[in-house]
């Protein structure tokens, strides 16, 4: 028994190659990928702009 790596490159099968449709599918919150980007940047902007408000009033 070996404890060497198998180095030897497999053919490609026909399920490697296989288009993937579920990947072009949009997701199932909010619609498009763009508005998850928009939500998630909102939220953060959001939460910096607590932080600092917060910040200057207990300063």
């Amino acid at each position: 028994m070996s404890t060497a790596p198998n180095l030897t490159p497999r053919e490609p099968t026909d399920e490697a190659n296989a288009p993937r449709p579920e990947l072009d599918d949009a997701p199932p919150l909010l619609g498009s990928w763009r508005n998850i980007y928009i939500l998630v940047m909102g939220t953060f902007v959001a939460f910096v702009a607590i932080g600092w408000v917060l910040t200057e009033v207990y300063a």
